[in-house]
């Protein structure tokens, strides 16, 4: 059952995105160029520079998260496989100090920056679109929420016997059709992967990137984990991607490794049963 090796995480990332919209120079254009209801003018209180590494590591956070669970509610709730839990943890506690030493390094900048804003800005600038630096700290966090994947011989409220057996039916339904979309989404990952691997390798001056060989590592370390069905074929196919991982400049500089990844990856593909994919 997917409620014994599998459970729901919720990762929230909140930033102060540091823009605002300013009513006064939006309303300028308009009567400057005789519109109504034109668009809006959004200032940057703070030079984006100073963000960047913090909107670096929440988007690498992410990207993380994305590839060790499957979509499950449209409330931000994610399925991840329990094999897959400790490590994750440790990760997203690894990023959580990174984000957090960046944060408190723009935090320890942030008076400066607002005064540097004077000038940038020039008329625009408005002290009062500011938080103060104590009301700052709140507006960056990483919170994982993890939650147990319902089940609905679990579910027990004081309603009519008749109900209960309703909703306990639907709870399992709807739990059955996520595992069948998440066992086709671990499908789709692959095909996107190894698809991607076979067009790239088949042309005989395609670019080669770096990427295109960490995508396929990045997969196959997570591939076992995901496979929360234990599905085999899905075990075999993992082995044959392994097989194709190659440093890209083999593929680059020798047309029979090239041509070699090439043939694997669309064998793989062969394999898959599409209809069912």
């Amino acid at each position: 059952m997917i409620q014994n090796n599998s459970m729901l995480v919720d990762l929230t990332i909140s930033k102060w995105g540091a823009t605002l919209h300013d009513k006064k120079v939006s309303a300028e254009v308009e009567t400057t160029h005789a519109a109504t209801d034109a668009g809006r003018y959004n200032k940057r209180l703070i030079d984006k520079s100073h963000l960047a590494e913090i909107n670096e590591i929440a988007g690498q956070m992410r990207k993380y998260h994305y590839a060790r669970t499957y979509a499950w509610t449209d409330k931000g709730q994610r399925l991840l496989p329990s094999a897959l839990f400790m490590e994750y943890r440790q990760d997203i506690a690894a990023f959580k100090a990174k984000f957090q030493k960046a944060v408190d390094d723009f935090l320890a900048k942030y008076p400066q920056l607002v005064q540097d804003a004077r000038i940038r800005l020039g008329s625009m600038y408005e002290p009062s679109d500011y938080p103060q630096v104590s009301d700052l700290p709140a507006m960056f966090a990483v919170q994982l929420e993890i939650m147990p994947v319902p089940d609905g011989q679990d579910f027990r409220v004081d309603v009519a016997q008749e109900t209960q057996d309703e909703i306990r039916q639907q709870i399992t339904a709807t739990g059955n059709a996520r595992q069948a979309a998440t066992v086709k989404e671990c499908w789709g990952r692959v095909r996107e992967v190894v698809g991607r691997i076979a067009e790239q390798c088949s042309k005989e001056k395609g670019r080669i990137h770096d990427s295109l060989m960490e995508n396929a590592e990045d997969l196959v370390n997570v591939l076992s984990g995901l496979n929360i069905t234990n599905d085999p074929e899905l075990t075999a196919i993992e082995a044959d991607i392994r097989a194709l991982i190659v440093h890209p400049d083999a593929i680059r500089t020798s047309p029979t490794t090239r041509k070699r990844v090439a043939d694997g990856a669309a064998d793989i593909l062969s394999k898959m049963n599409w209809s069912r994919r």
